[in-house]
């Protein structure tokens, strides 16, 4: 099974412009078996959208999602459609996948860039949740604590950012990290360049984290 790990949708991400309905059947056509919304969550995109109350917030953060999953079912397609989130939170310009978050945590735990990466890590881990740093050498971003997350995505495909994909695999090696790859799917041009590959069967964003956690997938490197 081949999943894409790092896609973002217009509906929510407002540097994305591919809606979730297009993005979805691109990745079916491209015979990927599943795809992770990973759209931003922040200060700013709330800001940007001119909303103040944090249930409004979630509502819209996870439209894209819902979206995506509503064109999967209503067009039968194959292909898995699961929830995650990519957060930046305010003590840092550093950004944060959360692998294994639903509907429900994002309902039951609003306005989450709020929290310190310690806080958002003790949060992750009472809730199964892996907190995995996406692109930690991008120009912009510094490798965080590694006792307050689990991974790294060790391979972003994004051909518009150079994030530094060698020294992000040498720092996870050398720290036992999860390593993770994905495409950060936000255009066309994105499409299809990292994930990973398992041959562990499964349904749920949870049960797809733990394949990641037993370490049993091969990464993706276009």
């Amino acid at each position: 099974m081949k999943i894409e790990l790092h896609a973002h949708t217009s509906e929510t991400s407002p540097c994305a412009h591919i809606n979730a309905a297009r993005l979805v059947q691109m990745y079916e056509d491209a015979g990927y078996d599943a795809v992770v919304i990973t759209d931003h969550y922040s200060k700013w995109v709330m800001e940007h959208n001119n909303i103040k109350d944090p249930q409004e917030f979630t509502d819209f953060f996870l439209k894209g999602y819902k979206s995506a999953l509503l064109y999967s079912r209503d067009g039968n397609l194959t292909i898995k459609v699961l929830p995650c989130a990519e957060i930046n939170l305010l003590e840092s310009p550093n950004d944060y996948l959360l692998y294994g978050a639903d509907k429900e945590f994002f309902y039951n735990n609003p306005l989450l860039f709020q929290m310190s990466l310690a806080e958002l890590y003790n949060l992750c881990h009472n809730n199964g949740i892996l907190l995995i740093q996406a692109h930690p050498y991008r120009a912009y971003c510094t490798p965080a604590d590694i006792h307050l997350i689990d991974g790294a995505e060790v391979y972003n495909g994004n051909p518009r950012h150079n994030s530094n994909n060698s020294k992000t695999y040498k720092w996870a090696s050398e720290n036992n990290m999860i390593m993770v790859s994905g495409s950060d799917f936000h255009e066309e041009e994105d499409l299809a360049k990292g994930g990973i590959i398992t041959e562990t069967s499964f349904i749920s964003i949870k049960e797809l984290v733990e394949i990641i956690k037993a370490g049993n997938y091969s990464i993706i490197e276009n």
